[in-house]
């Protein structure tokens, strides 16, 4: 979270507001604070709230016009201030909040925090600082290469502990296990549903890649085993399925350009870009 400030306010509207931060989806309650008040007419409560951005400033100005009584707000600023919501409109209180958190203005790409920039289709560039599609499927720069490019097949990943990565991706993405597979002298052999983990250890056959799938998304794990060290980057390759006549076109440029190429078959074809991200190109339908 990049934005602080503490929301004071009466107890009584506390509940309110605090449900008013949960509905912004970049801004959460760090601290839900009561102070103790010698007249418990006088309670209040001090939410310490932390923001990506400021839209949780227009929601809380949207919520104090739909509540007129919710006139006694007040905003501590990370410097201190003690500004009173009501005197402020919700512009005027954001530039005050950047201007006193001056190091995350000076910090963060402008593109996070413009208050009018908008992609096309309505969502805000700080809600998708690396991505977003044209709403109208136009390009600012077409390309001037034609090349059919299917979908992502798989992403690959070096691990060193195949087993407890295999349990995170299943458990935390909801990934079944398409195949479980080792290299049996010249060829690959696939392990069915029954093995078992622990009995790998006495009889050493353990799968060296597994496929995991959830949906579109595939990973396929490479185990390089517990010893190794990672002087390679972890992601082995990006596999993207394209036409054959595309795979042969772009494995001839390969070839010609002196690209280093790490895999060649009829079918599958890898190579390492100038960049050094490895490319696996798969012959689809």
């Amino acid at each position: 979270m990049a934005y602080r400030f503490v929301l004071d306010l009466p107890d009584a509207t506390h509940p309110d507001a605090k449900a008013v931060i949960d509905s912004v989806r970049d801004a959460q309650v760090l601290i839900d604070r009561h102070p103790r008040a010698a007249n418990p007419d006088e309670a209040r409560a001090e939410l310490t709230v932390a923001a990506h951005s400021l839209d949780v400033i227009d929601a809380l100005y949207a919520w104090l016009a739909e509540r007129d009584i919710n006139r006694d707000v007040y905003l501590h600023a990370f410097k201190g201030q003690r500004i009173h919501m009501p005197e402020h409109d919700a512009r005027t209180l954001r530039r005050m909040i950047q201007g006193d958190q001056y190091w995350f203005e000076n910090t963060v790409p402008r593109i996070h925090y413009v208050d009018q920039a908008l992609m096309e289709g309505g969502a805000r560039v700080a809600d998708v600082p690396f991505g977003g599609r044209s709403a109208t499927g136009t390009a600012v720069l077409p390309a001037e290469t034609r090349v059919d490019l299917g979908s992502v097949d798989h992403v690959a990943i070096r691990v060193r502990d195949m087993r407890r990565a295999e349990e995170f991706y299943c458990d935390f993405f909801g990934m079944s296990i398409i195949y479980r597979a080792y290299r049996d002298i010249d060829r690959w052999q696939h392990l069915d549903a029954s093995f078992d983990w622990r009995a790998s250890y006495a009889t050493g056959v353990k799968p060296e890649i597994v496929r995991l799938e959830n949906g579109s998304i595939a990973v396929v794990l490479i185990d390089v085993g517990g010893g190794a060290v990672m002087h390679e980057q972890r992601v082995a390759y990006v596999s993207v399925s394209v036409p054959l006549d595309t795979l042969n076109a772009l494995r001839g440029r390969v070839l010609f350009s002196s690209y280093t190429l790490q895999e060649d078959s009829s079918h599958a074809f890898r190579f390492v870009d100038p960049f050094g991200m490895s490319w696996q190109l798969v012959a689809g339908s």
